[in-house]
C-alpha cells in the first residue's frame, strides 16, 4: 500500500479514518476508482459520495478522459453519474486484475464507467519519464 499511498483518499469522523476509496491509473490514461469502503460504526451520510466526487475531480485535474468502476453496488455509483458498460470495453483491469481471479467466470461485479471532458489545455501525465 506504501507505493500506492497517493491514489488515496479518506474521511474522517471524529479524527478517525471512516472511510477511504483510491484512484489507479493506468498507464493508458484510464482510471478505476478501487477500494472504496465506508466504516459502517462511523458512518454519516454521503461519505461516499463525497470520496467519489473527489476523485472524479482529482482525475479531470489529471485531464483523464474516462474513470471506470467494478461494483457489487451499480445503483450508487448510477447516482453518482456513472452509467453500465461491458467489461470488454475495460481490456487494461480485465488483463490486470481478472484474468487472475477465481470469480472471473461467475463474476457479480458490475462494470461501469464516467466520462469526463478533459480541459482543453490540460497537461497529459507521464509515468516513468526520466
Amino acid at each position: 500500500m506504501i507505493h500506492s499511498i497517493n491514489e488515496f483518499a479518506v474521511t474522517e469522523v471524529a479524527d478517525k479514518i471512516a472511510g477511504c476509496a483510491s484512484l489507479y491509473i493506468y498507464d493508458t490514461g484510464l482510471a478505476e476508482i478501487r477500494s472504496l469502503g465506508i466504516d459502517p460504526k462511523m458512518s454519516i451520510k454521503g461519505q461516499g459520495r463525497q470520496l467519489v466526487e473527489h476523485l472524479l475531480v482529482k482525475a479531470k485535474k489529471l485531464a483523464l478522459s474516462r474513470v471506470i468502476v467494478l461494483t457489487r453496488v451499480p445503483d450508487f455509483f448510477k447516482k453518482q453519474g456513472f452509467s453500465c458498460c461491458s467489461k470488454d470495453s475495460l481490456p487494461e483491469k480485465v488483463m490486470k486484475d481478472c484474468e487472475l481471479c477465481l470469480r472471473k467466470d461467475n463474476c457479480a461485479e458490475v462494470a461501469m464507467e464516467f466520462i469526463l471532458r478533459p480541459r482543453d489545455n490540460a497537461v497529459i501525465p507521464c509515468k516513468n519519464v526520466a
